[in-house]
């Protein structure tokens, strides 16, 4: 019995609980756009979805381990009309389907599963499903090479981590050194060859004020359609300058994780073979009421330009569905080559809320969004955040994402319980 006490001791179970209610406000033409003619994906006014977030972190002095879920629904209903869209007779069958059966499918998604040894003092070793976020940007990071693309219009898209297994060393307290395989998921097969492996590291040198990193991805596969990873280099940096956070990261790659559209809209989307550069460079400062300012410009090497946003638009317009390839093109926050974000927070603890407020603009494309939110927290365990997203066309001579958007107005309400 002491034992099993012991052991529970060191176990924490974590999580929360939420409930989302979304209101979308329709234009002239309702929901339809060029991602979306007819409403082909059944959107409506309003949707609730409630989803849960479970954790488990347990371990000792030498060994850890971390076992993350999440349940969240699946609006089976909208794919299944998407598809059928343009036969009578497969849209009514699934119309059929989903009144007897439902317009949802709830399942657990893992997002985490990872246990840790320490092999001597300074040196670890790390397995499983596992976040392997890295850089100094809010928005973006681009020597971030193992990770999926972070989402600054959702910052907890970088929840779920990655399947690798990483070796680290703490050399001192100023260096630490990463090496690791990433072993991407295939969802067609269940193994990988071992030229799908991918090998990578990390070198983070700490000092007074100042920090940097140098981080690398090998790809040995040369097929630039097999995933989403190729060959890549970068460095970070941060620099405290008499209270201003000051950072930036550069990466080179050996060619795009996304597609791009043939010239003029011919043929079926490829991938980028050419060494592709991107760059961030922000600012962050905190003031003496505690308000978090941040400012970042972003080069996206892997955006679209005018003229391949052009050939974009041409090419969705060929087909009489969007496929699914085309759908992954479409990625806001990616879609162009410049972006500029300003993100602020403001904590007001005498009235338990939380004020935030963040402003997203492509300088290339003129697309813009705006998204404020009030939290308010009702105890320590319950908070209601109540936000908007919007999206404005600030250049009506140009493609972006927000001629394609289905949704350009949304009004959010999400009511969550930690335990």
């Amino acid at each position: 019995m002491l034992f099993v006490a012991s052991v529970f001791a060191q176990t924490d179970f974590s999580g929360n609980a939420a409930v989302t209610v979304n209101a979308d406000i329709p234009e002239s033409d309702g929901y339809s756009s060029l991602l979306n003619p007819g409403n082909m994906m059944g959107i409506t006014d309003i949707s609730m979805t409630p989803s849960m977030t479970l954790k488990l972190d347990t371990g000792d002095d030498t060994t850890a381990f971390s076992a993350w879920f999440s349940l969240k629904e699946y609006p089976l209903g909208q794919g299944l009309l998407a598809a059928a869209y343009g036969d009578s007779t497969q849209s009514n069958a699934a119309a059929e389907f989903i009144s007897a059966a439902g317009d949802s499918l709830y399942y657990f998604d893992l997002l985490r599963l990872r246990a840790n040894v320490y092999l001597t003092d300074s040196i670890s070793l790390e397995v499983g499903r596992q976040s392997m976020l890295t850089g100094y940007g809010y928005g973006w990071n681009p020597v971030d090479f193992a990770d999926p693309l972070k989402d600054p219009m959702n910052p907890d898209a970088d929840m779920k981590g990655v399947d690798a297994v990483v070796l680290k060393a703490y050399l001192g307290g100023t260096v630490s050194l990463n090496l690791y395989s990433l072993f991407p998921r295939n969802f067609l097969f269940t193994g990988l060859n071992y030229k799908d492996v991918k090998p990578g590291g990390e070198l983070t040198v700490s000092l007074p004020r100042v920090e940097f990193k140098l981080a690398g991805l090998g790809d040995f596969t040369s097929n630039a359609g097999d995933d989403s990873y190729t060959t890549a280099a970068g460095a970070a940096v941060n620099l405290d300058l008499a209270g201003i956070g000051v950072y930036g990261e550069v990466s080179a790659r050996k060619g795009s994780r996304n597609y791009f559209a043939e010239a003029g809209g011919a043929g079926l989307p490829v991938k980028k073979t050419s060494w592709l550069f991107s760059f961030l460079a922000g600012l962050e400062y905190t003031f003496t009421s505690e308000g978090n300012l941040v400012i970042e410009y972003f080069y996206n090497g892997e955006g679209y330009d005018k003229n391949e946003r052009l050939d974009y638009k041409t090419t969705v317009e060929t087909f009489p569905v969007p496929t699914a390839q085309l759908y992954k093109m479409y990625l806001p926050g990616y879609f162009a080559r410049q972006y500029v974000l300003f993100n602020f927070e403001q904590p007001f603890y005498n009235v338990h809320t939380d004020m935030s407020a963040s402003v997203l603009y492509s300088p290339d494309s003129g697309a813009l969004m705006v998204m404020p939110s009030l939290t308010y927290t009702f105890s320590g365990s319950f908070e209601v955040n109540i936000g908007y997203a919007g999206m404005f066309d600030t250049d009506s001579s140009d493609f972006n994402e927000v001629t394609a958007s289905p949704v350009h107005h949304v009004v959010k309400a999400v009511f969550t319980y930690s335990f």
